[in-house]
């Protein structure tokens, strides 16, 4: 993942931060159900030799994303077209707010 990518994702990435640290039920439901499918894949990594930033397995072989802060993020999707993303970023931004003003 080069640099220029992770600029591009970087709402993903924060997304991903925020709902790991303000863990809410069904994002975690998702969370779980997409680690299902990635500890499946061939490019499940736990040891984390091809994460991105190091210590932050476990990561996804393909893309090198911490796999516990991509699989919380709604709006990202599998590299490996394995599972879609929920929302769009626009969505998820929409429904956070709706939540907060609750």
């Amino acid at each position: 993942m080069s640099l220029i990518k992770v600029w591009k994702n970087k709402g993903k990435i924060l997304e991903g931060i925020k709902n790991k640290v303000f863990k809410q039920e069904h994002v975690e439901e998702i969370h779980d159900q997409r680690m299902k499918i990635c500890k499946s894949c061939k490019q499940y990594d736990n040891k984390g030799t091809k994460c991105y930033v190091p210590g932050t397995a476990p990561c996804c072989g393909e893309c090198g994303c911490s796999l516990a802060l991509k699989l919380r993020s709604l709006s990202s999707e599998c590299d490996l077209a394995k599972w879609p993303a929920i929302l769009s970023e626009k969505e998820e931004d929409k429904l956070n707010e709706q939540l907060q003003n609750k």
